[in-house]
């Protein structure tokens, strides 16, 4: 260190009248210091519901197997959905964010082009 630097220093450590060491606190004290973070919250994401269209040429079977690789649902709630497609002329295969059920929109509309059928499944906000 320099000469300088080495009388700052030693200045510093000299006690003042009151028992602090130049500003700083003395041996034993405890400097509590409170930092508070702004409180950020993040959004959900906006939802959407995925729906199957009825049309009078896909199979019912082929719904119940989009319904349970696409959307993962079991046999008897696959079979429930597609029922309420068929009786209802549409049916919420499930409810997702925006860029899920995208591609489940996506994925279904393939699916049915490559097996040659008119299955239409659609999105909206929930």
């Amino acid at each position: 260190m320099s000469g300088e630097l080495l009388r700052r220093d030693a200045q510093a450590r000299r006690r003042d009248d009151d028992g602090a060491r130049g500003g700083r606190p003395s041996d034993g004290d405890t400097v509590v210091e409170r930092r508070t973070r702004p409180e950020t919250r993040t959004k959900k994401p906006q939802m959407y519901k995925v729906l199957l269209l009825n049309d009078d040429y896909t199979p019912m079977e082929f719904v119940v197997e989009i319904l349970k690789t696409v959307f993962h649902k079991e046999h008897a709630e696959a079979t429930r959905i597609m029922l309420h497609v068929h009786q209802n002329g549409m049916g919420v295969a499930g409810v997702f964010p925006y860029e899920i059920a995208e591609t489940k929109v996506r994925t279904v509309d393939e699916l049915a082009r490559q097996s040659e059928f008119p299955l239409k499944c659609v999105m909206e906000k929930a």
